[in-house]
């Protein structure tokens, strides 16, 4: 996976359906809600970190539950909706 800006990333899962945990205070948690209900997909960012490099967008696929690569990349490029997201998640058992 390519590397991306923080903010970028923070800025799209927001826009997806993830909303930011309050209670930690030295990571960012960011979790998907989904019919109002919190569920156990999420991701963390560090707080002195702006730019994320291909092995922590790796692991960040990983935490939000998608299988191919391509997809997380269409994802984080805002091609794949958060109703595709979701849709995914349902078919893959993750939710």
């Amino acid at each position: 996976m390519k590397s991306r800006k923080a903010k970028d990333l923070k800025k799209t899962l927001l826009k997806k359906g993830f909303e930011i945990n309050p209670k930690q205070q030295h990571h960012e948690s960011y979790y998907l809600i989904v019919d109002g209900k919190k569920t156990h997909i999420h991701t963390y960012f560090s707080h002195n970190l702006s730019d994320y490099g291909t092995s922590l967008m790796g692991k960040m696929k990983k935490q939000l539950k998608f299988v191919e690569s391509s997809l997380a990349e269409k994802f984080f490029d805002c091609p794949l909706s958060k109703e595709e997201y979701i849709a995914m998640l349902k078919e893959n058992k993750e939710i």
